[in-house]
């Protein structure tokens, strides 16, 4: 079954007038209602309001397929089913249905519209925690049992239970699904650990309980649900892959990597996905051979591809929702994915044609996600931006190389097999090299990183920087004299990334710095916690003028050049 008609089955089962679900619309990336958090992790994150007493202004039964973005997950890919930008499938029940409807209705999708055997289908349920005096979920025990789902395939965990973020907030247990994928990827037993076998596919979250600030937990006077399942890991399952890399959602993407770079994904050859019968020790020396064996093994091209994979795929959607790379808070996230996904392609083929690859990927992309509610019609902008990144990176990793080879060398002469905190700051301070692709370059040769003082470096740096502007922009009557008559400047990123025939308004000396103004820009001005564009512009005379800041005083924008 194509992943394209999954999401229309799921969208046609909650439609059916037994279960009467309304769509919501798919939220962007970026948590427009929530603006301490990075990105949209959840739906619920919009939702809380209406999990209480509020009333949904659409209905309350809902459902929706929401696009999120999880940074913890980042280090992690590369495995077999970590993603940095995944599909949630959603459905809610706010104050009607509960348990006994919620947990029908997901046996009855999984094994009656995806076909997956009853027999194959496992749970996991609230172990209760007798400190807090909650007691096991018997009922949710007891639901399962009377869908033919049997207590040897139904265990208990203390885990089943999520926590609220505050002192006061809704709490609840859960009830997670698995499937038995078969004996090749894992000894025949129900652990339900969540490994290569028994994959968590759907989560049933029912909220019961709020918290109080003295740990006592009275029952929600609305009794909701909120569930959702992994569209990848649900693709993977049906279409019965290895991983969720081999599924048709990734398989084009791959296939582009391997005509650009000369080098085939390793299909046959996903190493421990074949191992039958073989005891854990086994399984261990070999996945422990691939990690230490320092040529482009199987698992190392494994990770390499799914890294460009995963993180090209989640830039272009960050980037259609809003997020620009920079070196600040959400922006620094979408700068990373790029870094490391050229970072990789580097290594698989140090002459990658970029623009080649980059172009053709977001081509598949759009194709493959043109009809289903996302925003990549204008992918010709996405790639320059992504481009731009690289560019400005790529310039950097022969320099890169030539220091980290160095500093390699000299720790591994040393006893703490360290690189120092010096060496980190300047590859991320001069190069915009991130701390984490150091840190992840260095693990590979078994060395370890001054992380503490790097910190400490960077600390010092905001700082000096904070006091730089403070002296700069304390009097404000001094910009007054500077922009006198001058209009608001133009910013026409939204419209391309290149600007031809700039006209200077003006020109001027402050405080030591050289400062243009310019009708129009594509340059982003410093704001709040996003840094500002550092690029370049080229004068009709070939002049080039090194932007090193920009700022927006009353709408002017304010290039500051070397």
């Amino acid at each position: 079954m194509l992943s394209e008609n999954i999401r229309l089955k799921w969208q046609d089962f909650w439609k059916e007038k037994k279960r009467n679900h309304r769509e919501l619309k798919p939220a962007s990336l970026i948590p427009e209602w929530d603006k301490t958090s990075l990105f949209t992790v959840a739906w619920m994150q919009q939702l809380v309001p209406y999990l209480s007493w509020k009333l949904h202004p659409d209905w309350k039964r809902l459902y929706n397929i929401q696009k999120c973005i999880r940074t913890p997950d980042i280090d992690e890919i590369g495995d077999e089913r970590h993603l940095t930008m995944f599909e949630m499938m959603w459905n809610w029940s706010l104050g009607d249905y509960f348990k006994k409807e919620s947990l029908t209705w997901s046996v009855e999708f999984l094994t009656k519209v995806c076909s997956i055997p009853l027999e194959k289908i496992g749970a996991t349920i609230f172990a209760g925690n007798e400190k807090l005096w909650l007691n096991e979920d018997v009922e949710a025990r007891k639901i399962l049992n009377e869908l033919w789902i049997p207590n040897e395939r139904i265990r208990v965990m203390k885990e089943n239970w999520r926590w609220p973020a505050g002192e006061i907030w809704p709490c609840w247990p859960d009830c997670e699904f698995y499937v038995d994928r078969g004996e090749e990827f894992w000894p025949s037993d129900w652990m339900m650990d969540d490994n290569d076998r028994y994959t968590e596919i759907w989560n049933n979250v029912f909220m019961q309980f709020y918290k109080q600030k003295d740990w006592n937990f009275t029952k929600l006077s609305n009794q909701n649900v909120d569930t959702w399942m992994w569209l990848e890991r649900l693709t993977m399952i049906l279409q019965k892959t290895p991983t969720i890399f081999e599924t048709d959602l990734f398989v084009p993407i791959i296939e582009v990597i391997e005509k650009n770079i000369w080098i085939k994904y390793p299909w046959k050859d996903l190493f421990y996905y074949n191992i039958k019968n073989i005891n854990q020790s086994e399984i261990n020396k070999k996945i422990k051979f691939f990690q230490t064996n320092s040529n482009q093994s199987n698992n190392i091209l494994l990770k390499r591809f799914r890294i460009i994979v995963d993180h090209l795929r989640g830039s272009l959607f960050l980037i259609a929702d809003g997020v620009l790379p920079s070196n600040e808070w959400r922006w620094y996230v979408l700068r990373r994915l790029i870094r490391r996904a050229c970072y990789n392609l580097y290594l698989l083929n140090k002459k990658v044609d970029y623009k080649k690859i980059v172009e053709e990927i977001a081509n598949v992309v759009e194709k493959k996600y043109w009809d289903f509610r996302t925003n990549l019609k204008n992918y010709n902008i996405l790639v320059e931006i992504i481009l731009n990144e690289i560019n400005k990176f790529y310039k950097t990793i022969q320099k890169w190389l030539k220091l980290i080879s160095e500093e390699i060398e000299k720790a591994n002469n040393n006893s703490d097999k360290k690189i120092s905190g010096e060496i980190l700051f300047k590859l991320y301070d001069t190069y915009w090299f991130p701390i984490e692709l150091s840190k992840e370059i260095a693990e590979t040769y078994w060395l370890k990183i001054d992380e503490n003082w790097f910190k400490k470096l960077m600390q010092k740096a905001k700082e000096k920087s904070r006091n730089a502007t403070k002296n700069m922009f304390k009097r404000w009557i001094d910009w007054a004299k500077y922009l006198d008559w001058i209009p608001p400047t133009k910013f026409i990123w939204y419209e391309q990334l290149e600007l031809e025939n700039p006209k200077i308004l003006k020109y001027f000396d402050v405080e030591w710095h050289k400062v243009y103004v310019f009708d129009k820009t594509p340059f982003y001005a410093e704001w709040w916690w996003q840094t500002a564009d550092k690029w370049k512009f080229i004068l009709d005379d070939w002049t080039v003028l090194k932007i090193k800041d920009v700022k927006k005083i009353w709408w002017v924008y304010l290039h500051f050049v070397e």
